[in-house]
This record gives C-alpha cells, sequence and structure tokens, in this order.
C-alpha cells in the first residue's frame, strides 16, 4: 500500500506540474485513498480543459511532455526486469490499479482500470495523452502515437491501444 501511495504522489506531481497548478494533500492517505483522490483531481482538472479547445489542445501537449520525461526517467530501471520496459510497465500500471498486457512489442490491452468510473469518455481521451507519453518515454519511441480502438469508458470491456511509429518528414 505505501508503494501504491508514493507512486500516486510522483504521478501526481507530473500530473499538477503540467497543468502548472497546486495538488491535492495526500498526507494521511493510504495507497487506495491516494489513489481515489488521484482519479477525482484528475477528472475534475480535465473536465474544466475541455471546456475551451485551445486549453485542450495546450493539456494534452503538456501532459504529453511530462508524462514523456517521467518514462524517461523510469527507463533505466526496465533493466531490473525480466521482461525489460514493457514488463516495467505493466509493473508500475498495475501499482496504479491497471492491468496492462502486452499482446505484441506494439499492442497493449488495458483493463480493469481503477479511473473508468471517475473519467467520462472525454476525459479518458484527453488523459490518454498522459499514457502516451509516458510509454513512449519508458520504451524509448519519442514518435510513437498511441492510438485507441476501444476504451472501458465507452463501453467495452478493456481497452485496447496500438503503440503506432509515426515518421516525421525532414
Amino acid at each position: 500500500m505505501m508503494l501504491r501511495k508514493v507512486e500516486v504522489a510522483v504521478l501526481l506531481r507530473s500530473f499538477s506540474r503540467a497543468l502548472g497548478v497546486g495538488s491535492p494533500s495526500l498526507r494521511g492517505a493510504n495507497g487506495d485513498e491516494a489513489l481515489r483522490i488521484y482519479g477525482a483531481f484528475t477528472a475534475a482538472c480535465l473536465q474544466m480543459a475541455l471546456e475551451d479547445e485551445r486549453t485542450t489542445r495546450y493539456v494534452r501537449r503538456r501532459l504529453g511532455e511530462e508524462a514523456f520525461a517521467l518514462g524517461v526517467r523510469l527507463r533505466p530501471l526496465a533493466r531490473a526486469c525480466p521482461q525489460g520496459a514493457h514488463g516495467l510497465a505493466s509493473l508500475l500500471y498495475r501499482g496504479i490499479r491497471i492491468e496492462l498486457a502486452w499482446e505484441s512489442d506494439d499492442r497493449a490491452r488495458f483493463g480493469p482500470c481503477a479511473f473508468a468510473a471517475h473519467y467520462s469518455p472525454s476525459v479518458c481521451g484527453l488523459m490518454s495523452a498522459f499514457d502516451e507519453g509516458f510509454l513512449r518515454g519508458i520504451l524509448n519511441r519519442p514518435e510513437a502515437r498511441l492510438e485507441f480502438t476501444c476504451r472501458i469508458t465507452e463501453g467495452a470491456p478493456c481497452c485496447c491501444a496500438r503503440l503506432a511509429c509515426v515518421r516525421r518528414d525532414k
């Protein structure tokens, strides 16, 4: 439980830094309470961001940047994981009560997800910028994009996504 609280605190700092807002206190909260606080806080912030298209674009970009940096910082830990970076990503997601299973090197299945009850489909869609950035950073795929084909918040039994390689013209 203590590890979960630490992981949530790290996510909360990254999320708050991305949006330029203060974080709620996790003082006195156990791991599950911290996760609930994080879910409610991120849902409320992102719901407000969705009210304006320009703000939504900014938040999407900042979430991706901040999460990418977090993934890069955590990437060295993958050397200690038998399944490498993919295994580390799955382990870290499990710590926040999201099951992440890799069906191949670039195809992932998420679910069950602790945040599905907190997030509307549009909030989930915006928060996926954080997932994309984090996975790009931890897997060392800076140009990839996370493309979802289905989401729990839209009624699917799980979220399915592909980490697609994106080529940029020079």
